[in-house]
């Protein structure tokens, strides 16, 4: 128990060794040479990495992307009509809704398309304080 506890006290003691000296001004020389040989060896490995990729998964996978390449092609294309044909109506049927909300407004009918989103809460708080004004003059009657 006792080794234990030694043996965390010590490890304890020297990453807070590491993390006080990594913050004075004498590491930086050292901190940047290890960085950059850091960075080399990791530069090493991706590009091993990537010409066994390119040498061996990529012959394996170009045959089949060809072959199925033109049908991912043509669903694309038609997603993106798809998409240009929603979003053209929808503006459609926005501006339809407001210019019928508008004469509806000079006609004097209650739909209130052209109105903004907040209207409603405006309204409701002026419902509540008419309510509010009826109820305290019918409690001064």
């Amino acid at each position: 128990m006792e080794k234990s506890f030694l043996f965390s006290l010590v490890g304890i003691i020297i990453v807070l060794a590491i993390a006080f000296f990594s913050q004075q001004a004498f590491s930086r020389g050292v901190g940047n040479s290890l960085i950059s040989g850091a960075t080399d060896q990791i530069k090493a490995y991706v590009s091993k990495g990537a010409s066994m990729a390119i040498s061996a998964i990529y012959p394996k996978i170009s045959g089949e992307v060809q072959k199925r390449g033109e049908a991912i092609k043509s669903e694309v294309n038609q997603q993106k009509e798809n998409i240009a044909n929603n979003i053209s109506e929808n503006i459609g049927k926005k501006i339809s809704n407001y210019f019928s909300g508008i004469s509806n407004a000079i006609q004097g009918k209650e739909n209130n398309n052209c109105l903004p989103a907040q209207s409603g809460t405006v309204q409701s708080s002026q419902s509540s304080q008419s309510s509010a004004q009826t109820s305290a003059t019918s409690v001064s009657q």
